[in-house]
């Protein structure tokens, strides 16, 4: 074991009694948070990319849903009763897992819309380096586009260089 990793282990150790002590005092909040952000834990799971691009698009997503009760309850009253009827209402529910369920529709929808706006922006640029082109064959003759041209226009096959 290296001092390096030996080092690593404690400071995860302190962290998680640092999180434990903390979640002691605020029991009620982790209740809340616990339990809305369990399809986080489910994107977590399901997961199986080294990145973890849903559990992030998910997570985010779901933080912003509970995040709300979150602060209801820390304006109000910092306890259990208040804590079991924000979960009580329908409505929570309901905000916390929609705002999850927008996660995973993200996640499923926007690399359809990058790819789909990747695309449009390289027939763009094709379409302007043909312009390009064309401008300089006017310019400069057919010759200026290699020998491609010359050999299409008699109808052979282009030589390659090599």
């Amino acid at each position: 074991m290296t001092a390096s990793s030996a080092n690593s282990a404690a400071t995860r150790v302190i962290f998680i009694f640092i999180i434990g002590g903390v979640a002691v005092f605020t029991l009620p909040t982790v209740l809340i948070l616990g339990i809305g952000m369990l399809p986080t834990v489910a994107a977590m799971i399901s997961d199986r990319r080294k990145e973890k691009y849903a559990t992030l698009c998910v997570g985010c997503m779901n933080f912003v849903g509970v995040l709300p009760f979150m602060i209801k309850l820390w304006t109000e009253d910092h306890s259990y009763d208040n804590a079991f009827k924000v979960i009580g209402d329908p409505f929570t529910w309901l905000v916390m897992f929609g705002a999850a369920a927008l996660g995973w529709a993200i996640y499923f929808v926007a690399p359809g819309i990058v790819g789909m706006f990747i695309g449009m922006r390289t027939e763009q640029r094709v379409q302007r380096l043909r312009r390009r082109q064309r401008d300089l064959v006017e310019e400069w003759g057919p010759g200026v586009a290699g020998g491609r041209r010359d050999a299409d226009e008699k109808g052979e096959k282009p030589e390659r260089s090599q």
